[in-house]
């Protein structure tokens, strides 16, 4: 037995709350290593009844293995004692508890749940859970009305420095085009009054920047996406501002004698524009960061958040750069969005694993550019293999719960990045493929706009085109609203789970299933350069090179939860 890499911790996420009565148990050991791990637990003051489910192993990322047990209680769980036999494949059997394993089954040094409190239920919005995203960079996206003399002409190459005029009111005139796609939640960079076209630098946040329209133009485009089925989340930049924010303003003019002081980082005096002055995002001296710290700062974040949330009827935020937030600053304005909008999402912005910022206190949800570097890597670069393109994925899900997997924001691309068709050098099979990939994985598909009818661009500033809504791909277009249109008609590619089936660096094939209550859809992704074929436990299914099956068959009830390769037999194709 591999006992280096066995591990438990009696806290989250080892344990995680799915509900006061309902609690998932989590243990890690080296791949293969175990055949089984029975749960033990008994409640303290009732020691000789025993539960012992038989937990279930998960996925590996080649280095470890997850196994999971989860457990329903009569009551509120309290006071649960607990522990693991934990069997290799050599016949070895071993009690694991806090005080590490043991030969034979010992009530004492036991792990122990002293309370499940309200507060440690891991919980995310539901309408959250497999939802269809379309970015929208709203200077970029549309245009209604006539144009200023100021403006670029809609199809000049992106700078950082033109405006092209894009507005609310053109949001709303293409909502049509929006509601045909199949999306089911906008997700708008900064609208709030800002410098440069980008409105990274607020400078007045309780304001709609004039350049957009009015707070009676947001309320229509809002009020039209709900009727529409679709919800609305806003870009808040709570980590810095512009520095034509009043109170950074004042702090330019009055220096240490500023009130303001103490809202940002001032390293010397007297202030300039520039970053050996004040801390600043990124170094960028145009932005300087907000002391999160600071409770005057917290309390008007906070008045912020539920501002936009009650006047314009938003349905939640994405926080730019996330991960540079006060830690304590995030969970306060969790529990104070929370209290008064229950079903409101806080989506964080990371780059790298943002296991961290989610959790009972943090974010809901995170943009999650871990699965677009996997996909860029592996559809667009074609670097990774088979192997390591699973075990980049099952890592990256084995950092987040259940709960929060469903939810995790997908992206192919964004306002930061490079465009997927340019990164795939055009070739539009691998972009099609990255699709498919992305409609059918557990999460939160996200399309930046543009992507979907072929529209290239290097990073910043020149991802960020005007919508070519006069040459657009229709067969791109086309494959895109076809898949949202299958992952909307099945639930288990919502929230079911995620079952690994094949992934071949010979065949260059790689295969997995999620599975529902009802159903189960598989994928075999075929990026060799020859047709292949799958035997299906006996029923072959021929996949074009370049090309990607879809499978779809009913489940049986009391069919095991993770089925193996071979046991899947395709009723239908249905691509």
């Amino acid at each position: 037995m591999n006992t280096a890499t066995l591990r438990h911790l009696s806290f989250y996420p080892f344990v995680q709350a799915l509900a006061r009565r309902r609690i998932c148990y989590l243990l890690e050991a080296a791949p293969g290593d175990l055949v089984s791990c029975e749960h033990v637990c008994w409640k303290r003051s009732e020691p000789e009844k025993l539960l012992r489910p038989q937990m279930q192993p998960g996925l590996s990322d080649g280095q470890t293995q997850q196994w999971t047990a989860t457990v329903d209680y009569p009551e509120e769980a309290h006071y649960i004692k607990y522990g693991f036999f934990v069997e290799d494949r050599s016949g070895c059997r071993r009690w694991l508890s806090a005080r590490g394993l043991q030969e034979n089954f010992s009530r004492e040094g036991s792990f122990e749940l002293l309370q499940a409190n309200v507060t440690d239920v891991v919980a995310v919005p539901a309408w959250a859970q497999g939802c269809v995203y379309y970015q929208i960079f709203p200077e970029r996206f549309a245009r209604s009305g006539k144009a200023d003399a100021s403006l670029a002409a809609w199809s000049a190459p992106p700078t950082r420095d033109n405006f092209l005029g894009g507005n609310f009111r053109g949001i709303i005139d293409r909502l049509p085009y929006l509601t045909g796609l199949g999306v089911e939640c906008l997700y708008l960079n900064p609208i709030f009054e800002g410098d440069f076209n980008h409105k990274y630098a607020t400078t007045d946040y309780f304001r709609v920047d004039p350049a957009f329209g009015s707070m009676d133009d947001l309320r229509e485009l809002v009020s039209r996406c709900h009727a529409a089925g679709i919800r609305v989340i806003l870009d808040g930049v709570f980590n810095h501002t512009g520095i034509h924010f009043a109170p950074f303003e004042d702090l330019l003019c009055h220096g240490p004698d500023s009130r303001y002081k103490d809202w940002f980082y001032p390293k010397a005096f007297p202030l300039r524009v520039d970053p050996a002055c004040y801390e600043c995002v990124g170094d960028y001296p145009y932005m300087p960061r907000l002391n999160g710290a600071n409770p005057e700062v917290r309390a008007y974040v906070r008045d912020v958040l539920l501002y936009w949330l009650r006047e314009a009827r938003i349905d939640g935020w994405r926080l730019d750069v996330a991960d540079e937030l006060d830690r304590h600053a995030v969970v306060w304005w969790r529990e104070e969005v929370k209290r008064a909008f229950p079903d409101a999402l806080l989506l964080a912005e990371t780059w790298s694993d943002a296991s961290g910022l989610l959790g009972p206190d943090g974010f809901d949800s995170a943009m999650n550019y871990l699965f677009r570097d996997a996909m860029i890597d592996y559809f667009a670069r074609g670097t990774l293999t088979e192997t390591a393109l699973a075990n980049r994925l099952h890592h990256m899900l084995m950092r987040y719960t259940s709960v929060h997997r469903p939810a995790l924001y997908n992206c192919l691309g964004s306002h930061d990045t490079a465009r997927f068709l340019t990164e795939a050098r055009e070739e539009k099979w691998r972009l099609k493929l990255a699709m498919a990939f992305q409609m059918l994985f557990p999460g939160a598909p996200a399309i930046y706009y543009g992507d979907e009818i072929g529209m290239t661009g290097e990073n910043d500033p020149g991802c960020r085109a005007g919508m070519a809504w006069d040459s657009q791909d229709d067969a791109l277009l086309a494959w895109q609203r076809e898949l949202i249109a299958l992952r909307k008609a099945h639930p288990s590619l919502r929230t079911g789970s995620y079952l690994p089936l094949l992934s071949d660096n010979d065949a260059r094939l790689f295969a997995f299933a999620r599975r529902g209550e009802d159903e189960m859809i598989a994928a075999v992704f075929n990026m060799g350069e020859q047709a292949q074929t799958w035997d299906f436990a006996g029923e072959f299914v021929h996949v074009l090179p370049h090309s990607v099956k879809i499978l779809y068959r009913p489940v049986q009830k009391e069919e095991e939860p993770c089925v193996p390769t071979g046991n899947l037999s395709p009723r239908s194709l249905l691509v």
